[in-house]
């Protein structure tokens, strides 16, 4: 009986695998522009036969091809957000794509939107890394001046372990840029009292000197 049972679960085992076999074939004849058709990952994962992430590799791989190949040539990619929307999809502990969609988006595809939506989606798979609000953070910034939008990412990640020196004091600068001094200042004295860089301190010391000096200057009404 024991017998039977694993000769059956052998061909169950066998035609799953042709199968999926079969599907990964497809895919690899087909042109990478048009995963633009594909549904989205949720409902690619039953037509995956439970290999969602056999399959999230083999799209990873679709995906530094196709950035390969525009980047080399027209520097145009329409389709990439959507590509690595179906990576995550398919496979939301899939780190890479978070770090990829975050950074190349924005500075390489001009898709600072599209970015910060990919890396929102990092924050829920992985809420204890510094580096994704950070992402959002200097996209608000950088891309769109929008400081106010900034600072609250950036605060974020500053909070979070393994963060840099440098961003407690960036949350100040942004808070500066707004005019919440008092926020500011709280964040500058932080830092100033847990970095160990001279040249970090130094640059603190000046942002505070010059937020206490506009505070003096407001209380003697110059």
């Amino acid at each position: 009986m024991k017998k039977r049972t694993v000769i059956l679960l052998l061909i169950l085992l066998s035609a799953a695998l042709w199968g999926i076999q079969k599907k990964l074939d497809q895919y690899k004849s087909v042109e990478v522009e048009s995963l633009l058709y594909l549904p989205s990952g949720e409902y690619l994962q039953p037509l995956s036969l439970g290999y969602q992430l056999m399959l999230s590799d083999m799209l990873w791989i679709k995906t530094i091809t196709y950035f390969g190949s525009h980047f080399m040539g027209d520097g145009e990619y329409p389709w990439l957000y959507h590509i690595l929307s179906l990576i995550i999809d398919l496979d939301p502990r899939f780190d890479f794509p978070y770090y990829f969609g975050g950074v190349v988006l924005s500075l390489e595809a001009a898709q600072a939107e599209n970015a910060n939506k990919i890396l929102a989606r990092g924050i829920e798979a992985y809420p204890e890394k510094w580096e994704y609000p950070f992402y959002i953070g200097f996209n608000h910034y950088y891309h769109r001046g929008d400081a106010a939008r900034a600072a609250p990412y950036i605060e974020r990640a500053a909070k979070l372990p393994g963060s840099p020196e440098f961003v407690k004091s960036l949350v100040g600068t942004l808070y500066m840029k707004v005019g919440a001094d008092e926020t500011a200042l709280k964040f500058f004295r932080e830092a100033h009292q847990n970095t160990s860089d001279a040249l970090i301190k130094k640059k603190i010391e000046i942002k505070i000197e010059e937020i206490l000096s506009r505070r003096e200057q407001h209380d003697t009404g110059h």
